[in-house]
């Protein structure tokens, strides 16, 4: 035996088999988050997170609060990422991807903190890291990495609380600073919030106390925002504009949320492709959440026979999977708008990964959990095979940066480019921004549907807004999609009516559709 005082060498370490799996398991998430991390181009909402960083830091709190609908941390990080590294496509996706892989840190500090075991953590890794919902925002440049990392932060802050009892004032404190960041990151952080005042006054009464203390300084530090959104909420259409077409949530919102949590590696990326993988959303229900409904009903009926420490990680977790969905739901019925989002109930993924982990481990009898397991990994396996032997098709939205830079590289490029649909534009503007050749119009009553859901951001005039007698002048370019050239479609056929004739056609196909920039001239001796 080796006396307490005596150096150890190098060659005296020796990794243990048992932490080979776990190191192969987050090798798994961190490489399906590289996955073709750059294949598509940044999209609508990554363009909003990229414009907003771009603004000084007075301007970017007051453009943030026009747009109402999320709060400033996630856009003034980005600022600073953008700083440190530009806005080349790879390093602006490593923002929500390094902020994913950091939440495997409290996601591990929780399971050890609820007692969960090895096992149980392995297979919550398993099914996070193969969970394609969760890739999907670790490559997104929204917010939706970091609020996954601060709300797992914030709930194994609060579970060390529940076990330190009299030692939870430096705890406390840390919890009521995380949580700031994480309502300063979403709203859906008060629902994180809510949840663990909730569970407190039902289940752990003791502290509710201290901890609503906590609550009300968050509601104090919140005010300066409120008071911000407050002062922009009748710019433009309000938030009737931003959340209007959200529908209310059904039974089968529900079970789609669900789905998206079980189903492995594929993720829809447009509303052209199918919502899940063939099988996916069916075999991930059975597979997972079977287990998961079998582990409460048999700790409902144990919940008297002395296993306190598992009755309590599975109540803790049921909460903090279920409570946001339901608080979430019910909202969207009280309030005078639906606040309904799949992408926000990012907040339950992380509990509900540890819950599928603990659920899978407890089968009983042994032959169950043996080939519960098994399955789930050959599923798995299967499906990302699939994924990696998948090719991605070109997404319509990519389409306008390689229309642009053709119109920026032509002699005749220069002047005023017609769009009409605001989605259409911002995604010209952006491309076209460095240029300083081109203004942008978004033209309305051109008989273009548009997609409710996308809008130019307000207090934003770089895109000029006009209606369709705008269309005037000896030459302009206009951007419009279609399944193909018909003349007998609008805007096409407006724009040949008044008198004009495509001098140059850039088109590109994708989706079903095709993308036109067009640089039109007046044909002679029409006026």
């Amino acid at each position: 035996m080796k006396d307490e005082g005596q150096t150890l060498s190098p060659s005296s370490f020796r990794l243990r088999p048992s932490s080979f799996l776990p190191a192969a398991l987050v090798a798994l998430y961190v490489a399906a988050r590289l996955w073709r991390l750059t294949d598509s181009c940044l999209w609508f909402d990554e363009l909003f997170s990229v414009h907003a960083a771009r603004h000084d830091w007075p301007s970017l709190w007051r453009f943030v609060a026009a747009d109402l609908i999320h709060p400033p941390l996630s856009y003034a990080l980005l600022k600073l990422w953008v700083a440190a590294g530009g806005e080349s496509v790879y390093w602006l996706r490593l923002f929500p991807l390094v902020a994913s892989v950091a939440a495997l840190a409290p996601l591990l500090l929780l399971a050890r903190e609820l007692k969960l075991g090895a096992a149980a953590t392995n297979v919550a890794l398993l099914v996070a890291a193969a969970n394609g919902y969760l890739i999907k925002y670790a490559q997104e440049v929204r917010m939706y990495g970091l609020l996954l990392l601060l709300t797992l932060t914030s709930l194994w802050l609060f579970a060390r609380l529940l076990n330190r009892e009299g030692r939870a004032r430096g705890t406390l404190f840390i919890l009521f600073f995380v949580n700031l960041l994480l309502v300063y990151t979403h709203y859906y952080g008060w629902l994180v919030v809510a949840c663990e005042a909730t569970f407190l006054a039902f289940r752990e009464r003791r502290g509710l106390g201290r901890f609503m203390l906590t609550v009300a300084g968050l509601v104090a530090a919140y005010v300066p925002w409120v008071l911000a959104c407050a002062g922009r909420a009748g710019v433009g259409g309000g938030l009737a504009q931003n959340i209007g077409w959200i529908g209310r949530p059904g039974a089968g919102d529900l079970v789609e949320l669900f789905a998206l949590f079980n189903q492995p590696f594929y993720f829809r990326q447009s509303s052209a492709d199918p919502l899940f993988a063939r099988a996916g959303a069916l075999l991930g229900l059975l597979l997972v959440g079977l287990p998961v409904v079998a582990l409460l009903l048999q700790r409902v009926r144990r919940r008297g026979e002395g296993v306190e420490g598992e009755v309590r990680a599975s109540e803790f977790l049921l909460t903090f999977t279920l409570l946001p969905v339901v608080l979430a739901f019910a909202a969207s019925y009280v309030l005078p708008q639906s606040v309904w989002g799949t992408r926000h109930l990012v907040v339950s993924a992380g509990p509900y990964a540890l819950l599928a982990g603990l659920a899978l481990t407890r089968l009983s009898p042994a032959w169950w959990r043996q080939s519960a397991l098994l399955v789930l990994c050959c599923w798995l396996a299967l499906s990302g095979a699939l994924v990696l032997a998948r090719r991605e098709p070109p997404h319509v939205w990519c389409a306008w940066e390689g229309l642009a830079n053709s119109a920026a590289r032509d002699e005749a490029g220069a002047g005023d480019v017609y769009a009409f649909e605001d989605l259409v534009a911002y995604h010209l503007w952006f491309a076209l921004s460095g240029s300083g050749r081109f203004r942008v119009v978004s033209v309305k009553g051109a008989g273009v549907s548009e997609d409710p859901a996308y809008f130019l951001p307000r207090d934003f005039d770089a895109v000029a807004t006009a209606n369709a007698d705008s269309l005037q002048g000896e030459r302009f370019w206009a951007a419009f999609r279609d399944t193909d050239w018909n003349e007998t479609h609008q805007p096409l056929r407006l724009i040949l009516e008044r008198g004009y004739r495509p001098e140059r056609v850039y088109e590109t196909a994708a989706q079903g559709q095709r993308a036109f920039l067009v640089l039109f001239t007046r044909m002679d001796g029409v006026r």
